[in-house]
């Protein structure tokens, strides 16, 4: 049986990776496959929310490291702007 977390986790996975650019769905695909097991079900409450912000307001927030006070108030934001760095040092 299918709980409803793991509904939330499906259904959070495709709009992760089904954004509109392909840079977001990149980041933020890579950041929930890498850790959507790891995330309690606050956290993954947390990224439904991130997934309702534009795009553009997540990639200045991400790249281009502009203050957004509605973004940084989600806590799991942290951990995505964390994953975001360590994959641009990567590289």
């Amino acid at each position: 049986m299918i709980s409803n977390i793991d509904i939330l986790r499906k259904k959070l996975l495709f709009r992760s990776c089904h954004r509109g650019t392909k840079e977001m769905d990149i980041l933020l695909g890579d950041f929930f496959k890498g850790n959507s097991n790891l995330l309690d079900e606050k956290e993954l409450l947390e990224f439904k929310s991130l997934l309702m912000i534009t795009d553009k307001a997540l990639s200045d927030w991400l790249i281009m490291d502009q203050n957004d006070p509605e973004i940084e108030k989600i806590n799991i934001s942290k951990k995505l702007k964390d994953f975001v760095f360590k994959r641009m040092l990567k590289n």
